[in-house]
């Protein structure tokens, strides 16, 4: 999957996504097609876990050589017309996070502030997007007791909104389905709900993941069943995944690694740059630390896990639900040392699965706040492979991450010309309600 990055060079699309801030302040709840006889489920997320295993026959033990599904590759369509059109609602699912009834969950999902851990919430997001997608997939070929063919990992993260947080003593319900198709690809949408204490649901977050299906080998692409739409709201929850589509190429096409920055953003780091000049000494190597703010070198966290058959997937890779989870704490300790205040997740987006981590791999994990605007930080967290024996390292993940603190935090001043790039990305990552100009005179 390409790794695609949000531009806002664009003074049109800057205008546009500031407005969308300005009215849902990060979270808009989204209307998924919602079948009236599924009100009362009573399924839980560990419930959906269970069939997930059962329908890929997942291996108790670990036991990689005996992994074999080599013969799956027989019963795999060639083209997508043999396989017959899927709607919408034949992947709608839901599940409910029990902590009001199950103390020892409440005790894993419960941080020490008395609110949900939102990587946990991101472990069971994953894994339920997964599910989604294998609801959609009907293979005339397959037999009721083969396992599924089919391989779908998560590529990216599109978004993930956050509404306020959630409290660690009352149900969490995780709804969802497919919002698009392509031949190989395919988009879930989620929302999250709460049970308030008058016995409602209220929508308090919601996400867009893109997953890819392969073969049992996971070694190439896997034909899927195509999505036929039928109404008005089933058309707008696909042309919105069009859009999705579109824009995620659009961000690829103008990334820093491809093209180099606007002359706006040149203006702005030369700006930047004379801010860390002393006047006095009338040299380019004398650099003084403007007030208020910190330098970029000084706003860095870094981590290191050894990946264990504990946290594999399905497929005996790493579980991608698992390194959202610590890339996400990561940015959120990171961005409480950096702010001294404590922080409060806003947005997820540009969640990059290059590649699969395999088991018995060194993750490093290294975040930086990357750019800060008011009381809001953008921390970008990079996920390494790194081969002890050759010090080689392997570029595996990125994530960003949009925090926000009750009082204004110091700014980051880039000191290289690498740290001016990721100070640009990470501020191409956050849509100032005040627009470029206001953005650049309060540097």
């Amino acid at each position: 999957m390409v790794h695609l990055r949000i531009n806002l060079l664009s003074k049109g699309l800057l205008c546009q996504l500031a407005n969308q801030m300005t009215q849902r302040h990060w979270f808009q709840a989204r209307t998924l097609l919602i079948p009236a006889e599924n009100n009362g489920e009573t399924q839980t997320i560990n419930d959906v876990i269970l069939k997930f295993s059962k329908l890929v026959k997942k291996q108790v033990a670990y036991e990689p050589e005996k992994n074999e599904r080599e013969h799956l590759l027989q019963i795999l369509p060639k083209k997508q017309s043999e396989l017959p059109s899927r709607r919408m609602l034949d992947s709608y699912d839901s599940a409910i996070v029990p902590l009001a009834s199950d103390i020892y969950l409440r005790e894993r999902y419960r941080t020490y502030h008395n609110t949900v851990r939102v990587g946990r919430l991101l472990e069971d997001l994953d894994v339920f997007a997964v599910w989604l997608c294998y609801k959609h997939v009907k293979n005339p070929k397959q037999r009721p007791e083969d396992p599924s063919p089919y391989s779908i990992v998560t590529a990216l993260v599109d978004q993930i909104n956050f509404g306020k947080d959630l409290k660690p003593d009352f149900d969490i319900r995780l709804r969802g389905h497919v919002t698009w198709v392509g031949t190989s690809s395919l988009e879930a949408s989620l929302e999250v709900d709460q049970q308030l204490e008058s016995g409602e649901w209220h929508t308090v977050t919601n996400g867009t993941f893109v997953l890819v299906a392969r073969d049992p080998l996971n070694k190439g692409s896997a034909i899927i069943n195509p999505l036929i739409i039928e109404t008005e709201k089933e058309k707008e929850c696909y042309l919105r995944g069009e859009e999705n589509k579109k824009r995620r190429l659009l961000m690829e096409r103008e990334s820093l690694i491809k093209l180099p920055p606007s002359e706006d953003e040149r203006q702005l780091i030369h700006k930047v740059f004379l801010k860390t000049i002393d006047p006095a000494a009338v040299s380019f190597k004398s650099r003084l630390l403007p007030p208020n703010t910190v330098w970029m070198e000084n706003a860095k966290l870094k981590n290191m896990f050894i990946c264990h058959p504990q946290n594999r997937n399905m497929y005996n890779k790493i579980f991608g639900g698992f390194l959202m989870r610590v890339a996400c704490e990561l940015a959120w300790a990171n961005a409480y040392v950096f702010s001294k205040c404590m922080p409060r997740m806003l947005h997820i987006d540009d969640i990059l699965f290059r590649k699969p981590v395999e088991v018995g791999s060194l993750l490093y994990l290294a975040s930086q706040v990357a750019y800060v605007y008011g009381n809001r930080m953008v921390v970008r967290v990079s996920a390494e492979v790194v081969n002890a024996e050759s010090g080689k390292h392997d570029l595996t993940n990125n994530f960003y991450f949009i925090l926000e603190v009750d009082r204004e935090v110091p700014k980051v001043m880039p000191k290289s010309y690498e740290e001016a790039m990721i100070f640009l990305d990470g501020r191409r990552h956050l849509a100032e309600p005040e627009g470029t100009a206001e953005i650049t005179s309060k540097l």
